[in-house]
């Protein structure tokens, strides 16, 4: 394109033309009068000069001469062979065309362009150009017309300064990073930039536009000087890991924009480049900013990783290079956390002190180890120090039952570390030679893809190398060869046992080492090359491509949810396993129903006559009486003083729980036996105590006619470390809460059975009418009937459902890996279903919060006739005056006969209610799996009870 015409040429044409014709006329008399006469008249001089011998031209040394001379000139031959060896001389990479001079000099040059009408055209001269439009005439007649006195374009310019292009533009580059220049410079009282002088413009341009571009510069500056402040507040002590990853990666960035500010586009060529350069850097620092002003300094990781998350997911249909810069944030963010994530997976050897449960307060990404305090009904305080899930550190990205998936995982990692450390899962360096794929953002199908094929070819390997060491086979030995995560060393130093020679070489090799120098790491940073990318791309793709992109919400469950999900059906399968076959979990399960749900028979017996048989030796210390050496009890209800010495407690209960147990062992081969000096303890160390009562309770537990008399005697067990997962502080709260119900069971049976005996062994006639006969029978039928529901149904029916499940689990852990069928359990599940087959029996047994009254209402019903048989008692031993009123059997009888009408009122209202009671479920475990149909087992209550509605029909 021609050069345009300044200002002075526009408007001094027809002076141009004189000067043409003029310049024409000089040109051809001169030529005239020099080559017409020639020199020699001229400056009348004649040559004196002396022949030279010609001269021979060297054509193959160094110095032959090079292609176009003169001689080959001449020959057009040899120039169309020159020509040849030039265009070959020029393909080398050995030539040197920048300093050979006669390269050049057979290339035509060329033309400059001219001014094409078509009135030249018909006339065969070109004409000069002449500017049609102001904008065509140059920055000289631009500026000419801004300062004209009349300012006809009314853009007040005529008296604004101009100051030279090329420093102006170096300024509004210097401040488009925030720094101060000739032209700009912080005043007192602001901190931005301003304009040193009032106006100021450069030539071929108006004040108004550059005040447009110096504010788009200056926001760039600020916001450039923000983020920098920003991301350097960041690297303070109390900053977490993630909060200095995201400080590291706006730095890299700001870094990115200076270098090409101050470096690729130093010395501008033109207003629109300047332009073009602050609007790149604008959009690059737009989304950064926007980002910068959703975090405080304050903010955990886990509210940063979702920060980011967002914003880069808002942008999921941008521009190509705001996406992938994004997106390169939030995987450098995510580093710290994810690198968590894979040491409590145990897909990342852990680096420093191991993460355990000793370390109380300290956390590791959402899981922290934490005392939890449980209280029971009765004030007894239990601490229990486990890891613990913080749902308020899992990021809003993750989903719930991906975070409890790797929280289980890890713990049941832990416990195997714990108690097999021999294990293949708890050898971090045969985990490391499997190449477990590492975790990390997946923003393409492709990544995806190979994520899955490399998460199942260490699913093959690691189960391989599991059932090898489960088989007792040796496993391989795992070479030195270092894994994903392992720096490679370069030089190793080791001066003990070397010889000198070797010592020499590895001292030379050491300071090789040390003389190379420092990689700039800057110019290979990806996040440097996306923005370097933006900078240096012209063609620029407006968005991206959706096919190949998964959505957004996807991503977390993509990137994270294979290897997770991997890892947790390896370690989970492997915990339950070991659980069963090292630990026997069953049979501790089966030592809780026997003892503390009353399933084993001999202990119910044997527990039953310690406690209130009269016919036994009393374990009462009396002073001048000697000790028979017989079978001792406590005799409940057989005696006036209360509650027993503990010496009294050991003596009648001493052996009940060994005997049961050892009776147990005959018949289940399987049980766990005792080892060592500690051989005489049961399992858990199960035993007799006391509990820790109320001052209420210790007076309601004084006196041995009330239905609380029993209530500090519970069974104490302590559940091993290694099943505390399965057995935990709560469930045996619930266990102590059942017992002590049972417990009152027990003893209301032994109570009537003792009066129906005694009603039966008077010697009179039957009378229908008389009340005593009615209490005793009615009060019989209900009590054994409620014992027969609490036993025989409440508790076994669900256990029962229990232990089937159990079985099946076992059953299901023996099966090939490969097998379609084969479902996936974990100690979590095993634990759900341990506290669902509880909340049935407790359901059952009225023991649930919200059924209290009914609780308190058959609790009202036993006392009525545990004071019968206190008045019956004195009144057989003639002690009537003991009871503070006259014995009145028929009045008893109508407060009996009531309560019951009560009770099972509203044991028909529980049972229209269990269908939908019966519906919750919990890992697909529902209530008709532990006894609960339609017609629940309160139905079944109901049945025992008044089944041709006795109670409901005849009212008193």
């Amino acid at each position: 394109m021609a050069d345009e015409p300044s200002q002075a040429d526009v408007f001094a044409i027809p002076e141009f033309w004189k000067t043409s014709k003029w310049l024409d006329q000089l040109a051809s008399e001169t030529s005239t009068s020099l080559f017409g006469r020639g020199l020699d008249a001229l400056y009348d001089v004649k040559p004196s000069l002396l022949s030279l011998e010609p001269v021979t031209l060297d054509t193959n040394g160094f110095f032959k001469l090079p292609a176009g001379s003169d001689s080959q000139a001449d020959d057009p031959e040899k120039l169309q062979g020159s020509e040849v060896a030039i265009s070959t001389c020029r393909e080398s990479s050995d030539f040197d065309t920048e300093s050979d001079v006669w390269i050049d000099s057979l290339e035509s040059q060329p033309k400059p362009a001219v001014f094409r009408t078509w009135e030249t055209f018909n006339t065969g001269k070109l004409q000069p150009y002449v500017p049609v439009l102001l904008s065509e005439a140059g920055e000289g007649a631009y500026d000419a017309l801004l300062s004209w006195p009349t300012d006809s374009l009314h853009l007040n310019n005529a008296s604004t300064p101009i100051v030279e292009t090329r420093p102006y533009l170096a300024s509004v580059l210097a401040l488009c990073l925030g720094r101060e220049s000739v032209f700009f410079a912080k005043t007192v009282g602001h901190e931005s930039l301003k304009c040193r002088l009032p106006e100021l413009r450069v030539t071929g341009f108006s004040h108004h536009l550059l005040q447009g571009v110096e504010k788009q510069a200056t926001w760039c500056g600020s916001t450039f000087l923000r983020l920098d402040a920003f991301s350097r507040s960041l690297y303070a002590p109390s900053s977490s890991r993630c909060a200095i990853a995201l400080a590291s990666a706006i730095s890299q960035i700001l870094q990115a924009v200076e270098h090409r500010v101050t470096v690729d586009v130093r010395l501008p060529n033109s207003m629109l480049q300047l332009q073009t350069t602050i609007k790149e850097a604008s959009a690059i620092l737009r989304p950064l900013d926007h980002l910068a002003s959703r975090i405080s300094g304050i903010m955990s990781d886990e509210e940063i990783l979702s920060l980011v998350f967002e914003e880069a997911s808002a942008v999921e249909f941008g521009e190509r290079y705001i996406r992938d810069m994004l997106c390169e944030i939030l995987r450098r963010v995510s580093a710290p956390w994810v690198e968590s994530i894979e040491e409590w997976l145990g897909t990342r050897r852990e680096v420093g002190m191991p993460f355990v449960k000793s370390n109380i307060g300290e956390s590791k990404g959402f899981v922290t180890v934490d005392a939890e305090v449980f209280t029971d009904d009765f004030g007894r305080e239990v601490e229990d120090i486990d890891f613990r899930l913080d749902i308020s550190k899992v990021p809003r990205f993750l989903p719930f039952d991906v975070a409890e998936s790797i929280f289980e995982t890890g713990r049941n990692l832990r416990l195997i570390r714990s108690f097999h450390p021999d294990h293949v899962l708890a050898r971090s360096d045969v985990i490391t030679s499997h190449r477990p794929p590492a975790a990390g953002w997946l923003f393409d199908w492709g990544s995806v893809w190979d994520l899955e094929n490399r998460i199942a070819q260490y699913q093959n390997n690691i189960l391989h190398t599991i059932r090898e060491s489960r088989s007792n086979q040796t496993p391989k030995a795992v070479q030195s060869s270092y894994g994903l995560y392992d720096p490679i060393p370069v030089f190793q130093w080791n001066c003990f046992g070397v010889e000198e020679a070797v010592m020499e070489k590895r001292l030379l090799a050491s300071m090789d080492q040390l003389s190379q120098p420092f990689l700039a790491s800057s110019s290979n940073d990806s996040l440097n090359r996306i923005v370097r990318a933006k900078f240096s791309s012209y063609d620029e793709d407006g968005g991206t491509d959706s096919d190949d992109t998964p959505h957004w919400s996807l991503m977390p469950i993509l990137s994270f949810g294979g290897i997770a999900a991997t890892q947790a059906r390896i370690v989970n399968g492997e915990s339950l396993r070991l659980l069963f076959e090292a630990h026997n979990i069953q049979a501790h399960l089966r030592l809780q129903r026997d003892f503390h749900l009353l399933g084993n028979g001999l202990f119910c017996s044997r527990l039953s006559h310690a406690l209130f048989d009269p016919e036994l030796e009393t374990a009462e210390r009396q002073a001048g009486v000697a000790m028979q050496g017989g079978v001792m009890g406590l005799r409940l209800g057989g005696r006036d003083t209360w509650p027993p010495a503990s010496s009294e407690l050991r003596l009648a209960l001493m052996g009940v729980l060994a005997e049961a147990y050892d009776s147990h062992r005959v018949t289940k081969p399987s049980w766990p036996t005792n080892q060592g000096p500690d051989a005489s303890l049961l399992p858990g160390d199960l035993s007799f105590a006391v509990r820790d009562l109320s001052g209420g309770e210790i007076d309601k537990c004084m006196n041995p006619d009330t239905l609380e008399a029993l209530d500090f005697l519970r069974l104490s067990y302590t559940t091993p470390p290694e099943l505390a997962p399965i057995i935990t502080p709560v469930h045996l709260m619930h266990y102590d809460r059942i017992f002590r119900l049972l417990l009152r069971i027990l003893r209301m049976l032994y109570v009537v059975n003792h009066l129906y005996q005694d009603t039966n062994s008077r010697r009179k006639a039957w009378d229908e009418d008389n009340a005593s006969y009615r209490f005793v029978r009615e009060a019989q039928h209900f009590v054994s009937s409620v014992a027969s529901y609490f036993l025989d149904s409440g508790v076994a029916i669900p256990w029962q459902t229990f232990e089937g499940k159990l079985d099946s689990i076992r059953a299901d852990l023996d099966k090939p890996e490969q097998s379609p069928d084969k479902p996936t359990y974990s100690t979590n599940f095993l634990r759900e279903m341990h506290s669902l087959v509880l909340e049935r029996i407790m359901y059952a047994l009225f023991l649930r919060k919200r059924q209290l009254p009914v609780l308190t209402l058959l609790e009202e019903i036993f006392g009525i006739i545990l004071q019968y048989a206190k008045r019956s008692r004195l009144q057989t031993l003639g002690r009537d005056g003991e009871a503070g009123e006259s014995f009145n059997s028929a009045k008893m009888y109508a407060e009996l006969r009531k309560k019951l009408q009560v009770f099972i009122t509203v044991c028909r209202g529980l049972s229209e209610k269990a269908r939908v009671s019966s519906r919750k479920m919990v890992d697909g475990i529902s209530g008709d799996d532990f006894g609960f149909s339609d017609d629940s087992l309160i139905a079944q209550l109901l049945i025992k009870l008044d089944m041709s509605d006795y109670y409901c029909s005849h009212l008193t």
